[in-house]
């Protein structure tokens, strides 16, 4: 059933963030953490571009040192950083092949596809597409959403599903995507809203709502699937994307349903804590992010930023770059520093106790009575 106590108003740019309702939703780490408004979310993807770009100049410079370090002549251009579009593009078409292997490569549930894409698109909150390439995210989003929806994959069979990839090349970047959650795995898709708008609607009195909602309801979840692909995770709450789903497929229905229930409403009794028209509004804003978002997918635009991006990619974090094998080299340094360091600790933490308690006794000869004289 969709939440009578859901206060979809969602806010508008520059009101900051909504207060926290009486729903699940609405007390989830979800609502807290990963709502946003519209310019929240603008100012929190720019200034992770614009830092990116620094970090990545930094590192671009440090990699022509260290190829010169290593006797190489540096052929390292000025990179054409990726703008903040551009990074979408790239995160929402790597959505996408998500959802493709759900389908067709694991035959996996609807909640493992809805929450490794929410995954993603939560972990490019917080990383640029300049640090992390996606192609290297999205397996480990994939594989951690399966663990953390109870479905899953072993991890030998699960990477047989993805070209060149070997088994530490997803798990080492495990702990990495869940800091980037702030561990926080629980996702609340508009899957179960969807259900309980069609549930609400087949038993409306209105005429063949029955069969019109269940006849509807293969439409609204396409919608639903396009939805992924869009921000409204970050802007609306589950119930509302779920009833622009729902118009979608039959406005007609949906809308008679609305107009019904608020007409039978007793006074003071306002139905989904929110007036009509200001759901209707809500609900028309949503429809239009997933109609745009259906037409984004430009494979050759796709393919362009891709391109772009090999000349922008923090060399940091790249394979076989001179600055991704000094980095190593050093953190491998550092380890064996710090594991020679606890070693003597523990020397010099035994030595202490003999002092205090005297040496280990000696162990008497194997041979005769250490009683006797």
């Amino acid at each position: 059933m969709t939440d009578s106590n859901d206060p979809t108003l969602a806010p508008a740019p520059g009101q900051g963030r909504p207060k926290p309702g009486l729903s699940a939703y609405h007390e989830s780490s979800q609502f807290k953490h990963w709502r946003y408004s519209r310019a929240g979310l603008d100012k929190l993807r720019t200034e992770l571009n614009e830092k990116s770009k620094e970090v990545t100049a930094r590192n671009v410079a440090a990699e022509k040192a260290a190829q010169e370090s290593l006797g190489h002549t540096s052929s390292l251009l000025t990179p054409a950083y990726l703008s903040v579009a551009d990074e979408l593009l790239l995160v929402r078409f790597y959505c996408s092949h998500a959802s493709t292997i759900c389908r067709q490569g694991f035959g996996s549930p609807e909640e493992v596809e809805a929450t490794a894409i929410s995954y993603i698109k939560r972990f490019y909150l917080k990383n640029s597409v300049m640090e992390w390439h996606p192609k290297q995210i999205m397996p480990t989003c994939l594989y951690l959403a399966a663990k953390t929806t109870n479905h899953n994959i072993p991890i030998e069979v699960f990477v047989k599903k993805f070209e060149k990839f070997k088994a530490e090349e997803v798990l080492d970047l495990e702990f990495l995507v869940a800091q980037s959650l702030s561990f926080e795995f629980w996702v609340r898709g508009a899957e179960r809203a969807l259900r309980g708008w069609a549930l609400e609607l087949q038993s409306s009195p209105i005429t063949g709502a029955g069969e019109r909602a269940q006849r509807a309801l293969p439409k609204a979840l396409q919608a639903l699937s396009a939805s992924r692909m869009t921000d409204a995770e970050f802007l609306f709450s589950p119930a509302q994307i779920a009833l622009a789903c729902y118009r979608l497929a039959d406005r007609e229905l949906t809308d008679a349903f609305l107009a019904a229930k608020y007409d039978s409403a007793e006074e003071g009794n306002v139905p989904f804590g929110i007036a009509q028209d200001g759901l209707l509004r809500i609900s028309g804003e949503v429809e239009a992010m997933i109609q745009t978002g259906e037409a984004q997918h430009d494979l050759k635009k796709v393919k362009e930023v891709d391109k772009r991006l090999k000349g922008c990619a923090n060399p940091e974090k790249v394979p076989g770059t001179a600055l991704y094998i000094k980095r190593k080299a050093e953190r491998e340094a550092k380890a064996e520093q710090d594991k020679k360091e606890k070693q003597d600790k523990a020397a010099r933490a035994r030595e202490a106790d003999g002092m205090v308690f005297g040496r280990d006794l000696k162990q008497p000869a194997a041979n005769g009575d250490p009683f006797e004289g």
